[in-house]
């Protein structure tokens, strides 16, 4: 099909609500949220910190640049957590002021493959509740771990939970029967009857977000013959809602970007592209959420978007936003290596094609859709200066010098960028590159410091020796133990390394920043948290 200019239709514009019936109430109205969060003690209640997926924390202080190099690890935990396929943990959620029985405590909450959830004590790394969350769909749940690594039958969606304003805390995790929990942090005791959110089981949701009452999520690869799509629970009115039609799958594991206004954000992989019945593949998508509706508001498809799906160069990420000069801008990419900045006004053009800023080819020259270009989600920040910054995980090498670099990048690592105003454009200059990282997760920003875990997964697909895919056993044998690394924000300078301390990989795991912690969950069920004393 040929790239040419695509309105929106009515096709495009149609609106799907399903609701399921006997669904509970959870007598939650959680409240807007602002850019940046703030608390008495720093928490991290989302994926990548914010709704609009950031990833700045930025209430840190007690870790900085000037003790950054004396971070050590304070202490880590063996849990029994089951594994499926390369899947163990999801990035943790670190939350204060909580009630337990020996007091006030700071509990960091961490998803575990296989239905489990723990509650552990931030400070000391003692178990506060363990909860296995049982089976509710009436579908019988499967022995084993899935088909393959992309379909595995693990919980795969980073946990949310209410903001600190909220009426009351509560946990939201999405199990693999498809069923959204209200769980108390405190106890882990659900508050509720599971809400069935999607439409069967072993759907591979990404990252939950909420926002105003309503919990959100995309799913990718239809696995469990669960359509690729935007889902919302709205917690007031008790009803699900689902975007159409679906898409390719939606990769972001951060899940779906959230704007100042609300609006919903996600990028679509390979799949059939029709814009006028409203098949958007390897695209940006923006939805706004009124009265239990998802309505398409805009999109921007890229205008090699025929090419990329060929070469199997899927839109992957999770776009980040971030308010710039009175509107919201986005950041995104994918397996291409090639990056877009996109006005939330008008995130195409009136073609749907045309990006506020599109970069230069940054990284992978190779065409490799395995193993280069950027996954996962990105980081947003500004300096005490007012220089808007962003950051990505990248794959491989770059195919342009930064002005910073710090040598060679086999394996990739983490790049840099400036939101700057050249010749009356807003653009994206390139600013720093990282050292050499094997699978660089995606980076948190803390008080002019940079978080990030070189996850040593080995992330090959394609036995090009035996033949056929590498199975997920393949995979976790070829893959190393992780590194966190501890960088300077603004020239990407290595402060600290963990060296050898880490004795496993992670995939998809993430780390979270909070009251001076730094944690996260290897693939061998650790529980680590770093800091300083």
């Amino acid at each position: 099909m040929k790239a040419g200019r695509h309105p929106v239709s009515p096709a495009l514009l149609r609106k799907a609500v399903l609701s399921f019936a006997g669904v509970l109430s959870c007598g939650l109205l959680a409240t807007g949220f602002a850019v940046g969060q703030s608390t008495q003690s720093p928490e991290w209640t989302t994926s990548s910190y914010s709704p609009s997926r950031d990833a700045w924390q930025r209430d840190e202080t007690k870790i900085t640049s000037r003790n950054a190099g004396k971070i050590q690890m304070l202490w880590k935990l063996k849990t029994d957590n089951k594994t499926m396929g390369m899947q163990s943990f999801r990035e943790p959620l670190i939350v204060s002021g909580v009630k337990t029985a020996k007091g006030s405590e700071t509990v960091a909450i961490f998803a575990g493959s296989s239905n489990d959830v723990y509650g552990i004590d931030a400070d000391t790394g003692t178990l506060v509740w363990q909860k296995k969350l049982k089976w509710a769909s009436s579908q019988p749940q499967e022995a084993g771990e899935g088909q393959g690594f992309i379909c595995t039958n693990a919980l795969s969606a980073t946990p949310v939970i209410s903001p600190p304003d909220a009426k009351e805390r509560v946990l939201y995790v999405m199990t693999t029967d498809g069923y959204l929990r209200l769980m108390d942090p405190a106890t882990g005791e659900e508050k509720e009857a599971p809400v069935q959110m999607l439409p069967n089981v072993y759907g591979k949701p990404y990252g939950l977000n909420l926002v105003n009452g309503v919990v959100y999520t995309i799913t990718g690869q239809g696995c469990g013959g669960v359509p690729n799509v935007l889902y919302a629970y709205n917690t007031v009115t008790k009803k699900v809602t689902l975007s159409s039609p679906p898409q390719g799958g939606l990769w972001g594991t951060a899940g779906p970007a959230i704007g100042t206004d609300g609006t919903i954000y996600f990028e679509s992989g390979d799949h059939p592209y029709d814009a006028k019945a409203g098949l958007l593949s390897t695209s940006f998508q923006a939805y706004t959420f009124s009265n239990d509706t998802l309505t398409l508001k805009d999109y921007f498809t890229p205008s090699n978007y025929e090419w990329l799906t060929k070469r199997d160069l899927d839109m992957n990420t999770t776009p980040v936003v971030f308010p710039y000069k009175g509107r919201d801008l986005l950041v995104g990419g994918g397996k291409e290596g090639r990056f877009y900045l996109l006005d939330s006004k008008s995130i195409g053009g009136a073609d749907h094609q045309t990006p506020l800023f599109r970069s230069e080819l940054i990284a992978n020259a190779n065409v490799n859709f395995q193993t280069e270009g950027t996954w996962g989600s990105f980081a947003a920040w500004k300096d005490e200066g007012g220089t808007q910054w962003v950051l990505a995980p990248n794959g491989g090498p770059t195919t342009v010098k930064f002005p910073i670099n710090y040598g060679e990048t086999p394996n990739g690592g983490i790049i840099a960028f400036k939101v700057e105003e050249k010749d009356g454009k807003t653009v994206l200059a390139n600013a720093w590159q990282s050292r050499d990282m094997l699978t660089a997760e995606p980076p948190v920003v803390a008080n002019g410091l940079v978080f990030v875990l070189a996850g040593g997964e080995f992330t090959g697909q394609t036995n090009e020796v035996e033949g056929g895919l590498y199975s997920a056993e393949d995979r976790i044998k070829r893959s190393v133990p992780a590194k966190l690394y501890v960088l300077d924000a603004k020239t990407g300078k290595e402060l600290y390394s963990s060296g050898n301390e880490i004795a496993s990989f992670l995939h998809q795991a993430g780390l979270s920043v909070a009251g001076g912690r730094i944690l996260f969950g290897t693939f061998d069920g650790t529980v680590y948290c770093f800091g300083t004393k």
